[in-house]
């Protein structure tokens, strides 16, 4: 049997031609229609993702530790600002209260050695006289005797 082609299908005529045609534009303007519906979601679809990445960047900023940490840093700073200063003026002033009672403390210290040098001369000198006091009495008797003497011998 020898190779024979198939048989060609019968020809259309030109009402079924043109009714081919016909649908064949009516596919391809469904297909159009949908493309660009498709294209329109696609279009919707990538500027919400685009959208999605813009606060997804967002918050990774808004929740990035460093950045957090500044912010949090600069609020700590500002709140305690007004504080530190006050312990630092406060500090100045204790210092300088310290230093202030240190120089009186040590005046009050030279003038209590100085009067405590002063109070033992005179318990040195008041010592010394209270040893001298019976040579006094004994001067003083001794002048009384000698005085009535001379006066018993007079008369």
């Amino acid at each position: 049997m020898p190779d024979r082609p198939p048989p060609a299908p019968p020809a259309l005529s030109d009402v079924a031609l043109r009714e081919t045609l016909d649908l064949l534009g009516q596919v391809v303007a469904s297909m159009s229609a949908r493309i660009d519906k498709q294209g329109e979601q696609i279009e919707a679809m990538a500027k919400a993702v685009e959208k999605t990445r813009s606060a997804a960047k967002r918050t990774e900023q808004q929740t990035d530790p460093a950045a957090y940490a500044r912010f949090i840093g600069t609020e700590v700073e500002t709140a305690l600002d007004g504080v530190l200063d006050q312990f630092a003026a406060a500090i100045r002033a204790i210092r300088s209260d310290h230093e202030t009672t240190a120089v009186r403390l040590k005046e009050l210290e030279q003038a209590e050695e100085a009067t405590l040098e002063r109070l033992r001369r005179e318990l040195d000198a008041a010592a010394r006289w209270r040893r001298q006091v019976p040579w006094v009495w004994a001067g003083a008797v001794s002048t009384a005797i000698v005085v009535t003497a001379v006066l018993r011998g007079l008369v």
